[in-house]
């Protein structure tokens, strides 16, 4: 199993009318992610956290350590995900 690499995904909730990832479908997305990993047979864990202080560019996802953000994710981008994990995980030789 692959323990370096991790993808963090925001699953935050902002009540009040203000921006958050879990409005725009973080929770959603993770789930998805997970499958997507699992499918491509990726032994990648995706951590859902409670913010990275950039809620009106979520939903927002990260690899970890130290890989990009992924800012205004969709259904639809989350292979881009899954190509950056893959190349972090050879990257770090795991």
């Amino acid at each position: 199993m692959n323990v370096n690499t991790t993808v963090m995904v925001c699953i935050n909730e902002r009540f009040g009318g203000r921006s958050s990832c879990a409005q725009r479908g973080g929770v959603q997305l993770a789930n998805e992610l997970e499958e997507e990993l699992s499918v491509q047979g990726l032994e990648v864990p995706v951590e859902r956290i409670l913010c990275f202080g950039r809620c009106k560019e979520g939903p927002v996802m990260r690899i970890a350590p130290g890989g990009a953000f992924f800012t205004g994710m969709t259904l639809e981008r989350l292979g881009d995900v899954v190509t950056a994990a893959r190349s972090a995980i050879l990257m770090s030789g795991d």
